[in-house]
């Protein structure tokens, strides 16, 4: 039986379209794809993701070994933020699940400056009952020990749990550790795989 409900953030409640921020960054940059792998696949970026550097240390890795401007990298960084809007529908279904009683908690690869930004902007935070940030945690999806820090420090039983995240491979993941998993795909949809989990609404 569902007891525990754990959302991921980006691309199941917010948006997160690196390649589109790239775009409107620089928008005529001859190969916006090779320079989104630069920015958002970096070594940097995973250490900024596991808590390792700050955005501005990072930014100054990226002006010095792409040559990139600081101006430029600081505009990009706040196009990051500001992309982050609504998922269509989403933060409905995490409010009709807040409302029926059910522990909601989350596991997200992010960013300290990105986190600060969101909980600033929206209120979902509030409705965690916990969370698993890798950027506290030094560690990423689909690595075990961000599902087993969740578990342990909320003492939840996985078998009690649905991981909802829009990457199969982090699916993957929390079902090795015993959780349930759905990939989100839209919000309508996610809302029906949670009630074939005997999920109520």
């Amino acid at each position: 039986m569902i007891k525990n409900i754990v959302f991921d953030i980006g691309n199941v409640l917010v948006k997160w379209a690196p390649h589109d921020i790239v775009n409107k960054v620089f928008p005529n940059h001859p190969n916006t794809f090779e320079l989104n792998q630069k920015i958002f696949k970096s070594p940097a970026w995973m250490d900024l993701n596991r808590g390792k550097m700050t955005e501005k240390e990072m930014v100054l890795i990226y002006n010095k070994e792409l040559g990139i401007s600081l101006p430029e990298l600081e505009y990009l960084m706040e196009q990051a933020k500001q992309g982050l809007t609504p998922i269509e529908g989403s933060f409905e279904l995490l409010d009709a699940l807040y409302d029926k009683g059910y522990p909601i908690y989350s596991i997200t690869d992010n960013v300290h400056e990105i986190v600060h930004f969101l909980k600033q902007k929206y209120t979902f935070f509030d409705k965690f009952l916990g969370a698993a940030i890798s950027a506290d945690l030094g560690v990423l999806k689909p690595n075990e020990a961000i599902y087993h820090y969740l578990l342990n420090t909320y003492h939840l039983k996985p078998e009690e749990c649905v991981f909802i995240d829009d990457l199969f491979i982090n699916i993957e993941g929390a079902k090795k550790v015993g959780m349930n998993g759905i990939q989100f795909i839209t919000a309508d949809s996610c809302k029906d795989e949670l009630i074939k989990l005997g999920v109520e609404f």
